[in-house]
């Protein structure tokens, strides 16, 4: 790293992140490709030029092509027929980094079946922005993007994800942020942490860390509940007291439930892995003593 040399833009697909607030948190390189592409794709060709005109980047509209989720495969078709022909093509979203809860994977996946060049330019990403501020493990994390609509599907998703003991990353809406932290609130072990980012790298930017039993009213101590929201979860481990109290607490169920009725009950009460209770019932329930 001696010296401050862009890399030749090639014929290909150039996935380029922007800010997801802060504009100056743009990269160099950003700036260069976009002026010197052939073509930037990105989902509203408007805020594109919007865009460019804060940047003084001079494109020609002819040159800007839209690309959403709702894209056809002839619009796919047009780009990887531009790289067949030499072209170089920026993919844009509007904000952060392309393909991550937004477009960009089908035509990823046609460029490169077609035996073309994918190249990154990487930059701001609010995933990983939040987790790197929200001061919960960062080794092993999984990132759910939205979550499904149905309370049902919701909380199947997030039970078999907090299985895994990794933080999670959640993209949530101010609409829908109190229904997701009551869930988050029964399934969750009571002393799990979780950190709430709000409008990140912008103005209003807020960041508030609570524990899981206090998330039903974490939204009242908030300046606001509107803008955009990334959600991390820690790791969901069972504690050292629920354990050492599992033994008792399943012999005296033992008495008058089924072994599957006491796993249950134990797996709502003390919010820990169903799993892990399940294996410590195995023993308790085969031992008549």
């Amino acid at each position: 790293m001696n010296e401050f040399v862009y890399p030749e833009i090639k014929a290909g697909l150039h996935i380029v992140s922007l800010p997801i607030g802060c504009l100056s948190d743009i990269s160099f390189r950003a700036l260069h490709m976009l002026s010197n592409s052939d073509y930037v794709a990105g989902e509203d060709t408007r805020n594109v030029k919007s865009l460019f005109k804060i940047l003084k980047i001079d494109k020609s509209m002819k040159n800007i092509i839209s690309y959403h989720d709702h894209s056809s495969l002839n619009t796919r078709k047009k780009i990887v027929d531009l790289i067949k022909e030499g072209k170089s093509v920026a993919l844009v979203s509007d904000a952060g980094t392309p393909l991550i809860s937004d477009p960009g994977y089908k035509l990823v996946k046609n460029v490169i079946e077609e035996g073309l060049e994918v190249f990154t330019l990487p930059g701001p990403s609010s995933v990983i922005a939040a987790l790197t501020v929200s001061g919960l493990p960062t080794d092993i994390f999984s990132f759910l993007g939205f979550l499904p609509y149905t309370k049902s599907k919701k909380k199947k998703l997030l039970e078999t994800y907090l299985k895994l003991e990794a933080s999670l990353i959640i993209f949530e809406s101010g609409k829908r942020m109190q229904k997701t932290l009551e869930l988050l609130s029964e399934t969750c072990s009571s002393s799990t942490e979780i950190c709430i980012c709000r409008e990140l790298t912008k103005f209003n930017e807020e960041i508030t860390r609570f524990k899981a039993e206090e998330g039903t009213k974490v939204l009242k101590r908030m300046r606001s509940s509107k803008g955009e929201f990334v959600i991390i979860v820690g790791k969901n481990e069972a504690r050292g007291f629920d354990l050492q109290n599992l033994d008792e607490q399943l012999k005296k169920l033992r008495k008058s439930m089924s072994m599957k009725g006491s796993v249950d009950l134990l797996a709502q009460q003390l919010k820990i892995p169903r799993k892990t209770i399940y294996k410590k019932a195995l023993t308790v329930f085969k031992d008549k003593n």
